[in-house]
């Protein structure tokens, strides 16, 4: 009974840890570095992607033909971003992207 009671919360955090990195941005890199870290923030706040949120009335996620360009827009703004930051060289190829969630 005691190990149903501790399981509960902490499934329910792993959940919700999981589901951190999804959605559209689940081609951008984890990275935990404070390079990486300004770099998403600057691709979430782009104007390209601002306007995919203005086009669909404030949530792009909800149309699936948005969702599937913001999986391939958001990684190509932080992997540009990180390039210009010498975080990693020019050339260095982007992880293939998921096409679907």
């Amino acid at each position: 009974m005691t190990i149903r009671r501790t399981a509960r919360p902490l499934l329910a955090l792993l959940a919700v840890a999981g589901c951190a990195q999804g959605g559209v941005w689940a081609n951008v890199p984890d990275d935990p570095g404070p390079v990486a870290a300004a770099c998403r923030r600057e691709a979430e706040n782009s104007p390209q992607y601002r306007l995919y949120g203005e086009t669909a009335g404030g949530n792009a996620a909800n149309n699936e033909e948005m969702r599937q360009q913001l999986l391939v827009l958001l990684p190509r703004l932080y992997q540009e971003c990180m390039i210009r930051s010498g975080a990693i060289p020019a050339g260095t190829p982007e992880p293939r992207p998921r096409v679907t969630f």
